[in-house]
Formats: structure tokens, sequence, C-alpha cells
């Protein structure tokens, strides 16, 4: 059991009982997520909608991970990821909702979802409304959405918007996608590494050069929790970039209030 809080910052959940997702196949539910983090001791969870809400099931979604944020207190934390086609207003007026009275901790941008170019002006008034509300944003990125989810798409994005916490989920997917991700982040002091899917060797090679202090442990479905903390305990970090990686970082970055569970404690007692 660690000393310190463990923080999975980017996880994906449907709509009420209806377990596929209009553009993606899901099957999710709040109960799987704490069963998931009960097993592998997991502190707390970030939920977002999946890609393909339209504007008033995208609303459904973020009340329904605002319930399981009251029902979770300190363990579950809300994400709101409206589609930026919707309309500015209703985008900003959302957003703005979902952390003024829900206490969502961020935004996502979802290129390959919704199909938007992060530089487009849909996308600056997403960033707009970040900023705003003083949330940071996260940014797909990966093979999955191209050309919009190339890293290097963010660059003017990084030097427009220097305010600005960004994450780049899965830290660019792939290979030379993840490079440019990392070459990204080395750049720009305001740009994040999501560790969702990306493969271990590139995960130790951003510890290595961009630091620490930047990446953030994540596992988008339950069924990754086991191989997002395993893949920590593979890239030679020390007992202080773990700490950072697994938790730390999401607290600060997202300002958590994190539940710190009793492991030991609470588990099952043996028969006699």
């Amino acid at each position: 059991m660690s000393d310190y809080p463990v923080v999975n910052a980017h996880h994906h959940i449907g709509r009420g009982g209806d377990s596929t997702d209009r553009v993606f196949e899901w099957q999710e539910t709040i109960a799987n997520v704490i069963g998931a983090m009960d097993e592998n001791q997991v502190d707390a969870t970030m939920l977002m909608p999946l890609g393909g809400e339209n504007d008033k099931s995208v609303t459904e979604v973020h009340d329904q991970i605002y319930e399981a944020t009251e029902a979770y207190p300190g363990r579950i934390f809300g994400i709101t990821a409206p589609n930026p086609h919707m309309g500015t207003e209703w985008v900003k007026d959302e957003i703005t909702r979902c952390v003024e009275e829900l206490d969502f901790k961020y935004a996502k941008l979802h290129t390959l979802a919704w199909g938007v170019d992060p530089t487009s002006e849909v996308a600056y008034d997403f960033y707009d409304a970040c900023v705003e509300n003083d949330i940071p944003v996260m940014v797909h990125t990966g093979p999955h959405g191209m050309p919009f989810s190339v890293p290097g798409m963010l660059m003017p994005v990084a030097e427009d918007y220097p305010e600005l916490d960004i994450v780049m989920a899965h830290m660019g997917g792939a290979y030379t996608l993840t490079q440019e991700a990392i070459f990204m982040a080395e750049r720009y002091e305001n740009l994040y590494l999501d560790t969702t899917l990306a493969l271990n060797m590139y995960v130790r090679r951003a510890m290595e050069t961009v630091g620490a202090d930047r990446l953030l442990m994540a596992a988008e479905h339950s069924s990754n929790i086991p191989v997002a903390l395993t893949k920590i305990d593979c890239i030679g970090a020390d007992e202080e970039q773990k700490r950072k990686i697994l938790g730390q970082n999401a607290v600060e970055l997202y300002d958590l209030d994190v539940d710190k569970q009793q492991w030991d404690e609470q588990a099952p007692a043996a028969d006699d």
C-alpha cells in the first residue's frame, strides 16, 4: 500500500444504463469503475463522457458523473467533454455549469470523436471557456483522429495560451507521434503527458527528458487499470517519481481533495 494517493486521471463512462456509446462501443458502469479501483488500490478516478454524445445526452452524462461524485466523495471526480461543434455559447455555458455547479476539474477536447481541428475557431472558443473557468484542458492525441490528433497541432495552442495547462491524452499514442509529444512537452512548460495506452519505453523517455512532474497516470477503462499501474513500475522510476506520476501531479494540477484509502484495513478478513 502506498502512502500517497493513487489517481487515475482519465477514464470514460457511458450514458446511464446504455453501455453502447454513439461513436465507440464501451462496456462500463460506475459499479465497474469502483470495483476496479478497489481491486487495484486506486484511491481516485476522474470520469468523463465518451465521445459521440450530443448536447442533450452529454448533459445527462455530466449529471450522471456528478451523482457518482456525490456518492463517492473524494474518490470520483468529474470532467466535462462537450462537443465543440454544438455552438460556442452552449459549450461555454455547459463548461461553466460543470465547473461552478458540479465542481468538475477539467475539460476534454476530443479531436477524434468530434473531428475537431485543435487550432480551429471552435477549439479556441473551447480553450477560452477553460481559461475563463480556470481549469486545464485535455486534448486527444494519437494515430486515431489524424490529422487533428497529431501532437504538433498543439504547438500554436501552447504558444497562444501560455496560461492554460494542456494535457496531451495518450501522449501521442505510439512511436513517432509519442516522440513528437515528448518533444512538444520539452519545449512548452504548459504541456503535460497522459500515459494512457503509451508504450513503457516512451513513458520512461518522457520521465527522463520532460521530468516526472508533468506525467499523469491514467487508464481510460477499468480493464486497463492493472496495466496502467504496472507500466509505472517498469520505467525505472524512484519512489518520488512514482509518487508524482501515480497521483501527486493530478492532485496538484486539478486541485483534488482525494479520500486516501486505508487498503490494509479494508482487506477482507480471512475465514476462521
